[in-house]
């Protein structure tokens, strides 16, 4: 049964009132959202009332348990495709008092929710707890922690990362330690509540956007281990796209936008048609043009710089090679995917940048992660780089031939991409991008674009860190791994991304924080756009079969 606007708007008196705190404490930023529900529940009246298609049967979950309103949209966008096919589409929030989600949900027809907080109250066992804790003497101990088929070790470390804004955070720390024993039990008590809500619900899929942050992680694991569909869905740096990957036991610790090894494989020795290569230049230039927002957030007033006036503004020695590093955001580390080398990522930084500190027969550029910029202004961090506070504790100050670039460089990746010989990363999008114009490129994790034959790849950080000591001596790629690596790119930026045409989204440039700082609107007036647009369809037909792991268009 179809609902009222105001009869979905509004479960009782102390909603409204409630409501209308918020709208005291923040008339601004409510009268936007209000006013973006009410349009959205107008222009998705044929959303709603559109009767499901028969003959599934099958039940789908969307796992939206606090996501910001971009997210909820964007499920929202991919639910109504699957209840229009025949799923039954279920919603799993933290509670009924995340109205806000409930209301776009509802706008977008999906109507069947399930509280996380209603299987919540168990008891945890707190010698479990004290008995992990007991244990741990290192970094590598807690990274490790897994009960119950759930690795918990990675997403207890890396909130502890995001909140003390530290690349490397020390076990041993009374504050870390402080935060290891708050945030133990609360993990450890989601297990038994995601197994809870896998059993009530019994999907056949389930559909999220963080698969992997401590309150979405448990589940994650617990349905894959059961063998449920699981997709996971993100943004590229696009602003019209989502990236889409299904995770199983093979796939659930790869990267989103890697690429099925076999896919790969099958296509790695086909050259680029001249169409293929005109479609992979074309990102390139979107992607250093300004076109998307996301990604132009990412070069804030950059500009092309030709190699000799680069040499010249850096100091190079011309006689010597260009060797970049591309760092992380350190204390937004992610410690989900593949294997790494180092502990962590303040770990690699550290050592990397000694390695280069010990090799003056090369041009080193440290080049520091851009996004630390609108991160760091979204956190409200002021404090000084991670990176800075890892060079004083462990190299001090660097030598001649070591340049370090800022995140507020006016100079374009593009052209250190044009100038460099070499590029290192751990699994950075660079390893994707660099060896498409011919630079020997080393990583130093697994999960991303490693192995496939274009990259220069370490089994230990010793065999890494002994290839940066005489890195100049590494052979340049030859014409067969170019064209391998821009086979690969051209599958990950072209082909993995699924762009829409049916929603727009649209994105706050000011770097302030609300609910609205990235939304999407349905774009569509009808059922029978949306199927002309092909793309909703197009989304719904892979997502229904899961012997496909990567959404790839044709």
């Amino acid at each position: 049964m179809t609902r009222g606007f105001w009869e979905s708007t509004f479960t009782g008196p102390r909603e409204c009132v409630s409501d209308l705190i918020r709208w005291i404490r923040n008339p601004v930023e409510q009268y936007a959202v209000w006013r973006d529900y009410r349009n959205t529940w107008a222009k998705g009246e044929f959303l709603r009332k559109s009767p499901p298609r028969n003959g599934h049967a099958r039940t789908a979950m969307i796992v939206s348990i606090d996501s910001p309103l971009f997210e909820v949209k964007q499920l929202a966008m991919l639910g109504t495709g699957l209840r229009h096919v025949g799923w039954r589409v279920k919603i799993l929030l933290d509670s009924p008092k995340r109205r806000w989600h409930r209301r776009f949900f509802q706008a977008h027809g999906l109507d069947s929710f399930v509280y996380w907080d209603d299987m919540a109250g168990g008891t945890t066992s707190a010698s479990h707890a004290r008995e992990l804790l007991d244990a741990v003497k290192t970094f590598q101990d807690v990274k490790q922690w897994s009960v119950d088929q759930c690795w918990i070790g990675p997403q207890i470390l890396s909130s502890i990362s995001r909140s003390t804004f530290q690349g490397a955070p020390d076990v041993n720390d009374p504050e870390v330690r402080r935060q290891l024993a708050e945030r133990l039990p609360a993990t450890l008590a989601r297990i038994s509540v995601a197994r809870g809500i896998l059993e009530m619900v019994d999907p056949d899929l389930v559909l999220m956007v963080e698969a992997n942050y401590a309150k979405y992680a448990p589940m994650t694991d617990l349905a894959v281990h059961r063998g449920v569909d699981v997709i996971q869905v993100t943004q590229p740096n696009r602003d019209d796209a989502f990236i889409c990957r299904r995770l199983n036991r093979e796939t659930r610790r790869q990267h989103p936008s890697s690429v099925a090894r076999e896919v790969f494989m099958q296509l790695r020795d086909k050259s680029l048609s001249a169409e293929e290569e005109r479609e992979l230049n074309d990102v390139f230039t979107a992607r250093y043009g300004g076109q998307w927002f996301l990604q132009a957030r990412n070069q804030p007033n950059t500009r092309d710089v030709e190699k000799a006036e680069l040499r010249d503004r850096l100091k190079l020695n011309g006689g010597k090679k260009v060797a970049v590093v591309f760092s992380h955001v350190l204390w937004d580390a992610n410690l989900f995917f593949g294997e790494d080398l180092f502990q962590d990522y303040g770990e690699w930084f550290a050592e990397t940048v000694k390695a280069a500190a010990a090799n003056p027969v090369v041009n080193w550029i440290i080049k520091l992660h851009p996004a630390n910029l609108w991160k760091r202004q979204r956190a409200n961090v002021t404090s000084d780089y991670s990176e800075m506070m890892l060079i004083r504790a462990s190299i001090g100050s660097l030598p001649e031939h070591v340049q370090l670039m800022f995140p507020d460089t006016e100079i374009s990746t593009r052209s250190l991409l044009a100038l460099a010989d070499y590029a290192i990363t751990v699994r950075g999008t660079v390893g994707t991008e660099a060896p498409c114009h011919g630079v020997t490129t080393l990583t130093a994790g697994t999960g991303r674009c490693d192995r496939f034959g274009f990259t220069v790849d370490s089994d230990t950080a010793e065999e890494y860190l002994d290839r940066l000591e005489t890195i100049q001596n590494l052979p340049a790629m030859t014409s067969e791994q170019v064209s391998w690596a821009r086979r690969h790119a051209h599958l990950v930026f072209c082909r993995k991304p699924w762009v829409f045409k049916s929603w727009e989204a649209t994105f706050d440039a000011s770097g302030k924080k609300h609910m609205l700082d990235s939304n999407l609107r349905l774009a569509a007036r009808s059922w029978e756009e949306i199927e002309a647009n092909g793309d909703l369809a197009d989304w719904v037909q892979w997502a229904g079969d899961p012997s496909r792991v990567d959404y790839l268009s044709n």
